[in-house]
């Protein structure tokens, strides 16, 4: 057990406060954020940095939104308030963009993929319809069937993949939803199918822009199922090109 945890478990079994140490009051604070998160217990560097201020060093848990390295006392209270040396960014405004990401992947599952996997969305067809006919019994058929040719796998990819995506988007998908068991269920169905076909193939999900890597189009499925699923439910969302164009300084990547 932690000294803070042992410092607040006498105050809760007891009632009396108990005076921490400066460094523990900031473990303790920290703790009280979503997103002020080291990886590791706080403790002050023995190095004498620069005369004067005490250093304490920091690996913190998202680090495409903020800074490791030594800091002070003061830097870490205006990393809580999205300000100061921590967190990315020149100005106040750009530290807000990369706080407000944070606050966002923090709070929504898969939503640490959108952002870095936003330029690929248009390699999922979402607005692919099968438009079908019925018949005698009620059963349906397909108006205009997709047809396989040497050079439209990509095509027939998409929109297999964005008919599911059609589908989900509509439902919520975390990390134990049904809804989430059921479409990978569904995609798994889906890349065997265009396998046998002989379109795609499967590869690693980390070997990005390969469009007919199976498994890699479906993890692409995923994530934007979820992004489309919080824009129906109003969610405000974070300036993710901004964020994810300064992380590869490529401002004009194109998302």
């Amino acid at each position: 057990m932690k000294i803070i945890d042992r410092v607040l478990d006498v105050f809760r079994i007891t009632g009396q406060a108990v005076t921490m140490t400066k460094l523990e009051r900031l473990n303790y604070d920290l703790k009280q954020s979503e997103i002020c998160k080291p990886m590791h217990e706080l403790k002050e560097s023995k190095l004498d940095n620069d005369g004067q201020k005490v250093k304490i060093w920091l690996n913190p848990h998202n680090q495409h939104c903020f800074n490791f390295g030594y800091y002070t006392y003061e830097d870490f209270y205006q990393w809580l308030l999205a300000k100061g040396p921590i967190v990315k960014g020149s100005t106040d405004e750009e530290k807000q963009k990369y706080f407000d990401l944070a606050l966002f992947e923090a709070k929504y599952d898969y939503g640490w993929g959108i952002g870095y996997n936003m330029k690929y969305f248009d390699l999922i067809d979402e607005t692919y319809y099968a438009k079908s006919t019925s018949g005698y019994g009620n059963c349906r058929w397909v108006e205009k069937p997709l047809k396989i040719t040497k050079t439209n796998h990509q095509e027939i990819i998409s929109k297999v993949f964005g008919s599911i995506c059609k589908y989900y988007k509509d439902l919520e998908i975390n990390y134990t939803s049904n809804a989430r068991q059921k479409m990978d269920d569904e995609m798994q169905g889906a890349k065997e199918v265009l396998h046998a076909l002989g379109v795609g193939y499967f590869g690693a999900v980390n070997l990005p822009e390969e469009v007919e890597n199976l498994s890699w189009l479906a993890e692409i499925c995923t994530y934007k199922t979820v992004y489309l699923h919080l824009l129906q439910e109003g969610v405000v969302m974070p300036d993710f090109r901004f964020v994810y164009a300064e992380r590869w300084k490529q401002k004009d990547r194109d998302y």
